[in-house]
């Protein structure tokens, strides 16, 4: 079993690019699910949704995607916060990655995950400061992903840690947020 980096950022000279290659010197081999590199495409088809109720795709990366998440023990998500919440693509990722019948079964009482993946980290930037997605907007990362999607899908024990007010730092601010990120992956 390997660790999984899900990473969703257009631009090879953002900051979330230096916290991806920190985390990969940090966890070593690794699958790097890198969705803009992929081509990966977001939006649900008519042929994706024909087939999503049976827990089928018409996309091979979905497949492929799958396949890695099978061979998954840790799971570590890296993307920029954008109006307080994930990135299109990322959204597109587990709209039409996270599959009935691997990701999670339903009954009666609701979904259940199926795939359980015990170690999970959330790793963001955002022009908004940390403090105000918390208390202003509602704790989109804490509430609804983890608390919702990733608790559905099996990504356990997750974690957030998000460098928040960007824009407003000094690389001293940054190269502290990589050493946290560094530590952190070391549990």
């Amino acid at each position: 079993m390997k660790t999984t980096i899900v990473y969703a950022h257009p631009w090879k000279g953002s900051f979330n690019q230096a916290v991806l290659e920190e985390v990969r010197g940090t966890v070593g081999d690794s699958y790097l699910i890198d969705l803009y590199e992929d081509g990966f495409d977001p939006a649900m088809s008519s042929e994706d949704l024909a087939q999503y109720g049976k827990g089928g795709t018409a996309d091979p990366l979905v497949k492929r995607y799958n396949e890695i998440l099978d061979d998954t023990n840790r799971i570590i998500f890296i993307f920029p916060i954008w109006w307080y919440d994930m990135p299109a693509m990322m959204r597109g990722f587990l709209d039409k990655v996270m599959l009935e019948g691997s990701a999670y079964h339903t009954d009666a009482a609701g979904l259940h995950p199926i795939r359980k993946i015990p170690k999970t980290w959330l790793i963001t930037t955002s022009s908004t400061p940390t403090d105000v997605l918390i208390n202003t907007f509602g704790d989109p990362m804490n509430n609804a992903m983890i608390g919702a999607t990733f608790r559905i899908v099996g990504f356990q024990n997750a974690k957030w840690v998000n460098l928040g007010g960007i824009d407003g730092l000094s690389q001293e601010d940054r190269q502290r947020f990589l050493a946290e990120v560094r530590e952190m992956l070391k549990e």
